[in-house]
């Protein structure tokens, strides 16, 4: 595996792991809405990997189905291009069960790559 996508798990998994973080901040969907830095800091994270996602080749993406890439980038694309909504049940689910697959899966794919 190439050191440039190496350097983007390793980002996507710095911010998977700011979200789980944020996360644990706030105990439902009720308190993230009410809870302003939280809910920017967990939208953002997702944004940031998101664009951490487009820029994995696509034989990468294609090697591992079993992450959502095109979802991410399409999360990514529809709120950073104007659309101003960022729907919070999408993002509380995401951040409960998607970001802690994926931390799991980066890790799990970076000890193997410095085994190998």
């Amino acid at each position: 595996m190439s050191e440039r996508v190496k350097s983007v798990l390793e980002h996507m998994l710095e911010d998977a792991r700011d979200i789980i973080t944020f996360s644990q901040s706030v105990k439902s969907l009720e308190e993230l809405r009410k809870n302003s830095l939280i809910k920017k800091g967990i939208a953002m994270s997702l944004l940031n990997i998101g664009e951490l996602a487009s820029k994995l080749p696509s034989e990468f993406i294609n090697e591992h189905p079993q992450i959502p890439w095109r979802s991410m980038i399409g999360m990514r694309n529809f709120a950073a291009h104007g659309y101003h909504i960022i729907n919070l049940e999408i993002v509380w689910d995401t951040a409960q069960t998607s970001i802690p697959e994926l931390k799991d899966f980066i890790e799990k794919l970076l000890i193997e790559m410095n085994i190998s």
